[in-house]
């Protein structure tokens, strides 16, 4: 089960709760951004945010995320020079490979829900990650610190889906990693 996403949005309707039992706030408008920080749209959708265009600064389209109907078993994330950076196979178990990141393993190892649910464990180049919800967004910050802050984080606004990073995230090549990462927590599809 995926905790974070549980089916689709309808314009002007309510956000699913993003663990299934905690209540979520959808924004109804852009949240404010975090000071020094680069903002990624999910945007024309296609159904879901499985066929989504991710526009960067300047509204620049900067990767496609598409699953095609005639392989629905396979998501690619491209860049804007349609080179393969990602991949997440759906079927027969739903697993992951981005290219220079995390070789080809399972989605629910990559992301991993700890025990008591509060949260999802990534690691990126031997870092450990945490996503977990604050203040109605989906937040990530590194696990073994002693004062995490919020490095990027994830808002549901009507039709889209906007993904923030921090210059620290940008600096440490987590662009890729968290853009899989929040079309895998919105998409609706059980990944464990």
């Amino acid at each position: 089960m995926n905790p974070y996403g549980q089916g689709q949005w309808q314009q002007g309707g309510a956000a699913p709760s993003i663990f299934g039992a905690l209540p979520s706030a959808p924004a109804t408008n852009p949240p404010s951004a975090m000071p020094d920080s680069v903002m990624f749209t999910f945007t024309n959708f296609k159904t879901t945010i499985l066929n989504s265009t991710v526009l960067g600064p300047q509204q620049r389209t900067v990767y496609r995320v598409v699953t095609e109907a005639t392989a629905p078993a396979c998501t690619i994330f491209k860049d804007n020079e349609s080179r393969n950076v990602a991949m997440v196979q759906w079927q027969p178990h739903v697993n992951i490979e981005i290219h220079n990141v995390a070789a080809k393993q399972r989605v629910r190892d990559w992301l991993r829900l700890a025990s008591d649910q509060s949260r999802r464990n990534m690691e990126v180049r031997g870092v450990q990650y945490a996503w977990a919800p604050m203040d109605g967004f989906i937040c990530m910050y590194k696990v073994h610190t002693s004062a995490p802050r919020v490095l990027a984080r994830i808002a549901r606004i009507p039709n889209t889906v906007m993904l923030e990073l921090t210059q620290e995230a940008m600096q440490a090549n987590m662009l890729e990693p968290c853009m899989v990462a929040t079309v895998l927590l919105c998409c609706g599809h059980n990944i464990d």
